[in-house]
């Protein structure tokens, strides 16, 4: 039997028609259906069927032409599967997946909508902001003060080190793949998508010139003098 060819064709309310080629059959016009119905008592990914349905009549048809010996039944799960793996991104299937399930798939299938489009260049721009902010922090000569979320400290400070990673390397070759994946598949788009399973190992706070303080302290000082804004108690930067 020669492999499944599924191609696709999109109707409105995300129920696609598709056409079926495996051995020497075609199966015209199969509505594939998705988003209505999540069986508990048939628990797999979304990659692997869950949340699809199928028209009756067109699983008839199978079922005769595999009693007929006209296609394998295998061959038939196969052309149905591969269904599935056209709709899974254009159906954006993969919002509705469990967060380790969508990794699993990412990495099973070498890469999926969410890594390979808009968050890419989240992560990208990320990065970029890492390599300036960690070539400032190992540069406290030049770079004496440093502000967190709500403070401000000497860069050398202690607690700006427990904030910081020990190191840091943009990540390159199959690690940038890796913390891609991760990234596009942990981030939270509504945090300003900085809030991402491994965050911790990216240096996020900003060490500044003694100028670039003064200007910090002023833009975090209210009208009336008030500061929106802590010094390190433990380090007293002398701003």
């Amino acid at each position: 039997m020669s492999a499944p060819v599924v191609t696709a064709g999109f109707t409105p309310q995300r129920r696609p028609a598709l056409t079926m080629r495996f051995g020497d059959r075609t199966f015209d016009t199969v509505h594939l259906y998705y988003g209505d119905h999540f069986p508990e008592n048939r628990p797999r990914g979304i990659a692997e069927g869950r949340g699809f349905a199928i028209e009756l009549p067109a699983v008839l048809d199978m079922l005769d032409a595999v009693a007929a010996g006209q296609v394998q039944a295998a061959d038939a799960r196969a052309a149905l599967l591969e269904g599935v793996a056209q709709l899974y991104g254009p159906l954006r299937c993969f919002e509705d997946e469990d967060e380790d399930d969508q990794l699993a798939v990412c990495r099973a299938r070498g890469g999926c909508p969410l890594c390979q489009g808009e968050r890419k260049g989240w992560f990208d721009g990320l990065l970029d902001s890492a390599d300036r902010q960690w070539a400032r922090f190992t540069a406290p000569e030049k770079y004496p003060f440093t502000a967190g979320q709500n403070g401000i400290h000497e860069t050398t400070c202690s607690v700006v080190a427990r904030h910081n990673p020990a190191t840091y390397a943009r990540p390159t070759g199959p690690a940038y793949v890796e913390a891609l994946r991760r990234y596009a598949h942990s981030v939270d788009p509504h945090s300003g998508r900085s809030d991402f399973y491994g965050d911790e190992n990216y240096p996020r706070m900003h060490s500044m010139t003694t100028q670039e303080a003064h200007q910090w302290i002023s833009k975090n000082t209210g009208p009336k003098g008030g500061r929106n804004y802590k010094r390190c108690a433990r380090c007293s930067p002398a701003v």
